[in-house]
């Protein structure tokens, strides 16, 4: 019976050391069963090509300053109204969600194209300064007096009364004074100032006119709120002067003495819708005529010497409704002239 025991024991422990023990060697595998075993390794590994397309999410390297960025980019849907052609020329996608690829360069290459469009357009655009028509010559007054003592260039006809009366209708548009003949005798309207030797001159352009039709300077008028004495410088439309001595205190209708009578000058400009300057030098008992700058002629008369007004008159012998435009009137006190 002990030996069947101990057999018994020696057998329960052969049997229990068996699992310590290395299994069994696998027979050496033929070539078709390694390339089988090796497909199987490689189809359940990630591929090559999923590690490839994940480093894009990467952040970039960044550019040099002065790199244009080589990354491929959409094209704008507002960038062919702020380019030039070479927008046209850029392809647009073919097929849905395709991105077409454009460089940044060209878009910086586009630049100087704009620029020469906007050059012309500045160019035709400039202010040119403006010239005095006609230039002045070294003997006009103008020229040789330099700034005026006072000046109205009609903007709104303050210094000017307003409204119609019998001889005449006045107002003031677009810069200038428009003065009417309602009647064929003379009538004028003066300003408020008060002087008495100076250079005076103003500009005037007659419209429909014909013949002796006339217009000009009344100046020294001893009374401004009567007016009914003074001198009369005036031009007609057919290119002649003249100057006058008014006194409607002589007489029952008063006395219109010439002192020069009408005489014709080729410094005037003949004609409706011409612009003269007529001016006159008023120094003493001198009275000297300019027309455009040029003096044409020259008296003397002692009768008004005095400080006194002046402003512009009109007459119609040929043309109803007779019209003229006053665009700028000066003078200089004391001139050296």
């Amino acid at each position: 019976m002990k030996k069947l025991a101990l057999f018994l024991i020696i057998a329960a422990l052969l049997a229990g050391c068996q699992s310590l023990l290395p299994p069994p060697a696998d027979p050496t595998p033929s070539d078709i069963d390694m390339q089988t075993r090796v497909a199987q390794i490689l189809t359940s590994m990630p591929t090559a090509t999923s590690e490839v397309t994940a480093e894009p999410q990467q952040p970039p390297t960044e550019p040099a300053a002065t790199t244009p960025p080589t990354e491929e980019v959409p094209i704008e849907p507002a960038a062919p109204t702020e380019t030039t052609p070479a927008d046209t020329a850029t392809p647009e996608p073919t097929e849905p969600g395709a991105v077409p690829t454009v460089v940044i360069t060209p878009l910086i290459t586009a630049e100087p194209t704009a620029e020469p469009t906007a050059a012309p357009t500045q160019a035709t655009v400039e202010v040119t300064p403006a010239q005095p028509t006609p230039t002045l010559s070294a003997t006009d007054p103008r020229a040789r007096l330099g700034g005026a003592t006072w000046s109205d260039n009609m903007d709104n006809g303050e210094a000017w009364p307003r409204g119609t009366d019998t001889f005449t209708s006045i107002e003031f548009t677009g810069g200038k004074m428009v003065l009417t003949a309602r009647t064929d005798l003379d009538g004028w309207r003066l300003s408020w100032p008060r002087i008495e030797d100076y250079y005076l001159e103003a500009t005037f352009q007659p419209g429909t006119c014909s013949g002796s039709d006339h217009y000009g300077l009344i100046f020294r008028v001893p009374e401004p709120s009567k007016a009914d004495q003074g001198y009369l410088l005036g031009l007609t439309c057919d290119g002649r002067y003249s100057l006058r001595r008014w006194n409607a205190r002589i007489g029952a209708s008063g006395e219109m003495v010439w002192l020069i009578r009408w005489t014709e000058a080729e410094e005037i400009k003949q004609g409706a819708n011409q612009v003269n300057r007529l001016g006159v030098l008023a120094l003493d008992d001198r009275l000297a005529v300019y027309i455009n700058g040029v003096l044409v002629d020259e008296v003397r008369d002692s009768t008004f010497t005095a400080e006194g007004g002046f402003g512009v008159f009109i007459g119609s012998d040929e043309t109803d409704n007779f019209t003229i435009q006053v665009d700028e009137m000066s003078y200089w006190e004391d001139p050296q002239l």
